[in-house]
């Protein structure tokens, strides 16, 4: 693949407490933006389903799906480190966890074996070059006649919005810059055309959620994006700046312009796709 081993070890984010707490936060908030963990087209009835969740992170999607399905169902979750699993003593008997990195084929056991994959939150990983072959390799868990669901930022409809438009912030507009592309790697075409993606790779395409962000979250997901600039593990060059100290004042003034009234207007998509029987 395009994206070396090298590159995608270069996480951007740390793997503590702190992290995790942010990711449940942003997955909660996602729950509630979407109104759900499996899209409706999704049939989940089956008492005997078999779920995917890929780049399971904190497990907090896997474990609410659990709770809201039979017994008998199987979840499994990859990612590519343990780090932030929940611990065995906090997971029903039907999720398991597997460390595993999702741009290398899958072990032959979980090929054509999943109902449902999921996949969300990929963009600090995944860029245009290969994105078709993640999907290819997402693809191949599932079974005849089984569905993939992948959420995402749509990061090039991500736009800085202010009270006024005579009051605009640059520190605010820099990071609407950002999202566009967080990285010199980072290439993010590949999110808008996801359903063009699915049809190449032989999937029928039965949703395409435009989710947009809701005017009682905004400041939520402003204190979300300040809690994912504090998290940087990576070297803050990435982010454009050339020392921590250069990015604490920059969280500073992203802190006070948003309780002046200036958000992130950023739209997500959930595309769901069959593949053939």
């Amino acid at each position: 693949m395009a994206s070396n081993e090298a590159e995608r070890e270069l996480y951007m984010f740390n793997r503590d407490f702190r992290s995790s707490i942010r990711l449940n936060y942003n997955h909660w908030l996602m729950k509630e933006l979407a109104g759900y963990l499996i899209h409706p087209r999704i049939p989940a009835r089956n008492p005997n389903l078999r779920i995917a969740d890929v780049g399971t992170g904190t497990t907090i999607w896997a474990l609410e799906v659990a709770a809201e399905l039979p017994d008998t169902v199987r979840i499994d979750g990859f990612d590519i480190s343990a780090d932030q699993f929940a611990p065995a003593q906090s997971r029903p008997s039907n999720v398991h966890l597997h460390v595993h990195d999702c741009f290398k084929p899958f072990p032959h056991e979980f090929l054509g074996s999943y109902d449902v994959v999921h996949a969300r939150f990929w963009l600090c990983l995944v860029n245009d070059p290969d994105a078709a072959d993640f999907l290819k390799n997402l693809v191949s868990l599932l079974k005849p006649g089984g569905r993939l669901q992948w959420f995402e930022p749509l990061p090039l409809s991500a736009k800085a919005v202010h009270p006024s438009p005579d009051c605009g912030d640059p520190a605010v507009d820099r990071y609407a810059t950002l999202s566009h592309k967080p990285k010199p790697t980072s290439t993010y075409d590949w999110v808008e055309r996801l359903p063009e993606a699915y049809r190449e790779q032989g999937l029928e395409v039965i949703a395409i959620d435009r989710i947009p962000m809701l005017k009682r979250y905004r400041h939520i997901w402003s204190q979300s994006l300040l809690a994912g600039l504090e998290d940087t593990a990576a070297d803050v060059k990435l982010l454009g700046v050339e020392r921590v100290e250069a990015l604490k004042e920059w969280i500073v003034q992203l802190n006070e312009a948003f309780k002046n009234g200036s958000y992130i207007d950023n739209p997500f998509t959930c595309v769901v796709g069959r593949k053939a029987r």
